[in-house]
Order: C-alpha cells, then structure tokens, then sequence
C-alpha cells in the first residue's frame, strides 16, 4: 500500500530512487542548469534504492527485492496456468473428429480381415501343394519299387509276369 487510505496516491513516489548529483564523477554530470534556469541538486530515476543520505547509500532495498519476487512468482503462476490451460483444450478438443476416428477404425479392421484372407489363401495353396506334392512323391516311390518295376525283358506288365522262381 503506498497511502494510508489506500488509493495510489504516493506510487510515482514510491518506484522512483534519489540520485544526488554531486554523486556524479566530476565531468561526467549532465549540464541541464542552464536549460532549467535553477541548479539541479537531486535527480529521480526508475529503481528501488537507498537514497543518498541513507547509511548505505544507493543499495537495493528490500522492496526491490520483493517486487523481483512477486514479478518471478507472477511469470512461474501465470506460465503453469497457460500451460494446464493448454492440457485441458487438448483433453476436451479431440485432434481427429470422431466420425473419422471411427472411419479409420472400420478401416484398420477392414485391412486386417483382408490381412487374414490373404495369409489365409496363402496357407490353403500351400496346403494344396504340400498334398499334390505329397501324392507324385507317392507314385514315383511307387514307380520307382524294386518289385513293381518293369521286368528284364521290357514289358510293361506287372514286374511279377516275368519272373520265374525255381
């Protein structure tokens, strides 16, 4: 509170620091008197600091350091609230609507059936192979026996026709 009934009354006051111009290094002071019509004694300027007939003169005070306090605090608040803010948007607003979520459902479920009939087909064919392959194996094992093979003399008779046991 800057005034005892509570307006801003005092403010200005309050946020601008004394600089006594004697304080200046000699040459470097500004040369305003002669513009003004006066001599200049004490300059105000935007800080919290200790006034020069204070014991520790031009130090930070502690309102310095509260308002850096209160600046800090209002920059960590106010970008955690932006943030949770965000979150919440994110978790009310969906990203995809929801006819196209469902869209993209039916097709993910469409693709994996096709997925499942091919494998399938797949599966089948080789199954049909396996089983063909499996029956010529069968007849050229057949053919190939040594007592259904066709007889020394060439016919194409039972391989017993041409043998004679003693």
């Amino acid at each position: 509170m800057y005034s005892p009934d509570g307006t801003m009354h005092g403010f200005l006051n309050n946020t601008l620091a004394y600089f006594n111009v004697s304080d200046f290094k000699p040459g470097t002071g500004p040369n305003i008197d002669h513009d003004v019509g006066y001599q200049v004694e004490i300059c105000r300027y935007k800080d919290y600091r200790e006034p020069p007939w204070a014991e520790t003169k031009y130090d930070i005070t502690k309102e310095f350091w509260a308002v850096l306090a209160a600046r800090l605090a209002f920059v960590i608040v106010f970008q955690n609230l932006v943030m949770f803010m965000s979150d919440f948007v994110d978790w009310i607003i969906p990203d995809i609507p929801k006819d196209i979520s469902e869209q993209i459902h039916r097709e993910k479920v469409l693709m994996v059936e096709v997925f499942l009939k091919e494998e399938q087909g797949k599966l089948q064919m080789l199954e049909t192979w396996k089983e063909h392959h499996e029956k010529k194996r069968g007849e050229n094992c057949a053919n190939q026996s040594p007592r259904l093979s066709r007889s020394n003399t060439g016919s194409t008779a039972s391989a017993y026709s041409g043998r004679v046991e003693a």
